[in-house]
């Protein structure tokens, strides 16, 4: 199955057996205290509190659990960013960063940050949003700019699909 991330909510799974823990964000340049949810396998952490209504029950998943996590449903992970390419392109606006600005706002895009496994910190809360693909490498995603960067298995990042 194709992703677009166009959807508006990221992939998640059941939490509900899960232990809450107190954690540490990263918000501005400043460490916040917020409450997780934390996985039996420590391999994807899901926001309780201390962050913005919106971003309650996001989950991030490290390379190995999203592909088991999705698998499960009979999904992949997206292959690159070629796919968001062509819908970005596809959007109103004079430049590619109108045509960015414009998807962003239309696929409802929330700045969950990551799961850092080299600080153990969940990092730019609010900067940006980070993507699993399919070769273990990541999309990020931010107001202005988007990249993709190198394999790194242990990182907690979003999962999308089409719906």
């Amino acid at each position: 199955m194709a992703t677009t991330l166009l959807d508006r909510d990221n992939f998640t799974i059941n939490s509900s057996a899960w232990k809450v823990k107190e954690d540490t964000g990263i918000i501005n340049g400043k460490k916040v205290s917020i409450k997780i949810k934390i996985s039996p396998e420590w391999d994807i952490w899901e926001y309780v509190s201390g962050v913005p209504a919106a971003y309650i029950g996001q989950q991030l998943f490290t390379y190995g659990a999203a592909l088991r996590e999705t698998q499960k449903l009979g999904k992949s992970l997206p292959e690159d960013q070629s796919a968001l390419e062509v819908i970005i392109a596809s959007m109103p606006g004079d430049t590619d960063i109108q045509k960015y600005k414009n998807y962003l706002t239309k696929a409802g895009i929330q700045f969950t940050g990551c799961f850092s496994s080299w600080s153990h910190i969940f990092d730019d809360l609010w900067k940006r949003s980070y993507y699993r693909l399919a070769d273990g490498s990541r999309l990020a995603l931010n107001p202005t700019t988007r990249s993709v960067a190198k394999r790194d298995d242990t990182m907690g990042y979003s999962v999308s699909f089409d719906t």
